[in-house]
């Protein structure tokens, strides 16, 4: 099994060809939302919400569908991986606005994930697991952020990242905590 995520931009590219409307961010948040409740969540009923309404006789949207498929193998993978290699899958090389974007479509997605899979009251989560949860809804619905300093935005997104990334791992473990130890060799 896999634990590489595939390509951003060839990911896009296959969004953008089956007429997908989310971006790879969007779904790879809403893939995690999904797992950190339940590691057993089924990847077909991700995959319907995903590509709801897409021919599945399409040639790209079967392209895609393979594409997905490796995500979210990747993500289950990484999530439960004892070196703690999950990341985001978000841009690397694009202009710091588009990276900002990408990454409050992953809470957007996160939290819409979170819902999916049946979270409807955060207060019902554990402590640590609910305060995180609700930056992540604060974080995607902020609008534009403000950045004037190329450096200090760079700086500000990697630590933003860096804080979503190890948040997935804890609330991962807090929801799931036999699960995640049995991975561990």
């Amino acid at each position: 099994m896999n634990e590489e995520l595939p390509s951003y931009v060839g990911m896009e590219r296959a969004l953008g060809r089956a007429n997908v409307d989310f971006s790879g961010a969007e779904i790879h948040g809403v893939a995690c939302g999904m797992l950190v409740v339940d590691q057993a969540f089924r990847q077909d009923a991700w995959l319907a919400h995903v590509l709801e309404g897409g021919n599945p006789q399409d040639f790209h949207v079967q392209e895609v569908r393979t594409l997905l498929r490796e995500l979210f193998t990747a993500t289950r993978l990484q999530l439960n991986d004892a070196g703690m290699a999950f990341e985001l899958f978000l841009p690397e090389d694009d202009a710091l606005e588009t990276r900002v974007e990408a990454m409050q479509d992953w809470c957007q997605g996160f939290s819409f994930g979170l819902a999916m899979a049946g979270v409807k009251d955060m207060r019902k989560l554990p402590d640590d697991s609910r305060e995180w949860a609700e930056d992540v809804v604060r974080i995607g619905s902020s609008g534009e952020l403000e950045m004037d300093d190329e450096e200090e935005g760079e700086n500000a997104l990697a630590e933003i990242i860096e804080y979503l990334r190890v948040g997935v791992l804890m609330m991962n473990e807090e929801m799931q905590p036999m699960q995640a130890a049995s991975h561990i060799h």
